[in-house]
Formats: C-alpha cells, sequence, structure tokens
C-alpha cells in the first residue's frame, strides 16, 4: 500500500503545481486527481481502467460572431444535470450568467456588464463545480437584501447544490425580472460554501430538530442535520452582508469573463453532446480546498 500511497501523493502534488497556473474557467472543469483511479501493482490482470473524466467544453477560435438562430433553450454550456460528487478537494468554483429575452421569446447569454433598460426581461443561471449551498440576495431601495435563492420552487427550498445542476433564478418555467423605468444599479450577492452559512440561515430557515424522545439504551449516532424550512419573505440586512464579504478576500478569488466564445459541449447528453454554442458568461474559483471553502461575489446590473 505505500507505493500507492506515494503515487496518490505524487499526482496531488503534480496536480496541485498545475492548478496554480490554470485560469478561472479551467480550474472550474478540471477535477482533482482520484487516488482511487491510481493504478495498483497488485490489480488483477484484465481489470479494467478507470473511466476518464468527462473534459470541459472545448473553446473554438474566436471569429467574427455570425448571425445564427435564436435558441430554443437558454445557451448554457455547462451541464444541466447533476452528477455524483466525489469528496470536495479541490478548488470550489461558480459559473453564472444573465439571461435576456430577445425578440423571438428567447432567453440568451448576455455580458453581466451590459446596460439594460426599461422593459428588459431577464433571468439569472448559475452552476457550481461541487455539492454546496448556495445564496443569492438582491438589494431593495431600503437598503435590506432580499432572499431570491433558496426558493420553494427548487427542491422544495433546499439551497443545496451539486454539481453539474443549472440553477435559474427566479426559479420555475416562467421566472424573470423585468427592468421598470427608474433607472439605477440592482445589486446582486452570491455566496457559495461547501457548508451552510450559519449567518444567512439563521434568517432564511426555520431550524428544527427531531421531536422524539431519545432512547438512553441506544448507540447514539452522528447528529442528524435539523430540518431546514424556508421562511416567507426572508430578508438580510446590509450588516450581514457586509460582514460575509469582509471575511472573503480578493486575492483568495480569480475571476474569468468568458464573452461570445464558441465551445463545444462534449459532456452534455444526446442530442446535445458535441453542439456549438455561444458561452457569455463570469466564471469565479477560490483555490480554498478546506471544507469550509467558500466564495462570494458581487454582480451589479446597471440599467437606464
Amino acid at each position: 500500500m505505500k507505493p500507492l500511497l506515494l503515487l496518490a501523493l505524487a499526482a496531488t502534488a503534480a496536480w496541485g503545481q498545475e492548478a496554480a497556473s490554470l485560469r478561472a474557467r479551467e480550474l472550474f472543469y478540471t477535477p482533482p486527481p482520484d487516488a482511487s483511479a491510481v493504478k495498483s501493482p497488485a490489480a488483477a490482470p484484465g481489470a479494467p481502467a478507470p473511466a476518464p473524466a468527462a473534459p470541459a467544453p472545448k473553446t473554438i477560435a474566436k471569429k467574427a460572431r455570425a448571425k445564427s438562430p435564436a435558441p430554443t433553450q437558454a445557451s448554457s454550456s455547462a451541464p444541466t444535470e447533476a452528477v455524483v460528487d466525489k469528496p470536495a478537494t479541490g478548488p470550489l468554483g461558480m459559473r453564472y450568467s444573465v439571461l435576456k429575452r430577445n425578440a423571438a421569446g428567447q432567453y440568451e447569454e448576455v455580458d453581466v456588464d451590459s446596460t439594460f433598460h426599461s422593459g428588459d426581461r431577464i433571468r439569472l443561471e448559475a452552476q457550481a463545480n461541487s455539492t454546496g449551498y448556495l445564496y443569492v440576495v438582491a438589494q431593495g431601495s431600503s437598503g435590506n437584501w432580499q432572499v431570491l435563492f433558496p426558493s420553494r420552487e427548487f427542491s422544495n427550498g433546499s439551497n443545496q447544490v451539486h454539481r453539474g445542476e443549472t440553477l435559474r433564478v427566479p426559479g420555475g418555467n416562467q421566472g424573470q425580472f423585468v427592468f421598470d423605468e427608474q433607472a439605477g444599479t440592482e445589486k446582486l450577492f452570491f455566496v457559495l460554501s461547501r457548508q451552510p452559512e450559519p449567518s444567512l440561515d439563521k434568517l432564511i430557515y426555520f431550524m428544527g430538530g427531531q421531536t422524539a424522545r431519545p432512547d438512553p439504551t441506544a448507540v447514539k449516532p452522528a447528529a442528524p442535520e435539523p430540518n431546514r424550512v424556508l421562511m416567507a419573505q426572508a430578508t438580510v440586512g446590509d450588516d450581514v452582508i457586509s460582514r460575509i464579504r469582509g471575511q472573503m478576500l480578493a486575492r483568495d478569488l480569480i475571476f474569468e469573463k468568458v464573452e461570445n466564445e464558441k465551445v463545444v459541449s462534449e459532456n452534455s447528453a444526446p442530442p446535445a453532446g458535441g453542439q456549438v454554442k455561444i458561452e457569455t458568461a463570469a466564471y469565479v474559483v477560490t483555490r480554498n480546498t478546506a471544507p469550509d471553502a467558500r466564495l462570494v461575489v458581487d454582480v451589479k446590473l446597471k440599467h437606464e
């Protein structure tokens, strides 16, 4: 077992050196080495080799953008179905995008720094590269922050997310935001963490435990996670947001914007597999690999 352990440690160290030079999008799609996938010298002859990790969508060299038919669904190069997670050992990352409704009634990704106008209809989409907990809040005119996600439209109010899931804010097939006639800047705040964020959970959820009286003679199992019941119209004070923002230094995060890139979604299920799409999104990754790693992102949507 010692040679196998040394091989696993060497693979991890080599991956760490390679990851140091990767950009945010590459880190988002690149999984850390799987120690269990290191081939053991004592493996039985003829044993099948482990399946390689699904590659990230390939980027095609950018050319002048040609006019293409309106997509039938929201453009996204990321997988849209959750997949089984491995233990979190690599950087934590999030991909997010703004989808604007076009004249044909379809939603397509646009630059998050676009200037929007009265009557524009948009949606937000987000994906995580591993299991975690996502929070999305927006600042209202009062200065308080209104919770947009978690929502009852997704998994009965749970905010746990998995690698490969595409999350839509607001939820539901008809969910959308409409810009009114009052010009200004809409402020959004994303938090993605590997563990629930207590400061936010206390304001968003009723936390309830088991009500049955415990049996003193029984062996005590691990404490179950409290039931998380979503509150109605949860709001978060600006002091809470400021405190959470201050706990994550900007130098710990890596940002990357991808604008009008042609990508091939090789890891999507048929018939999307191999389909060329236009990706306009933002990636943010923290190199922190700890079990309590988290990242925060401020998004400002300008409209006039």
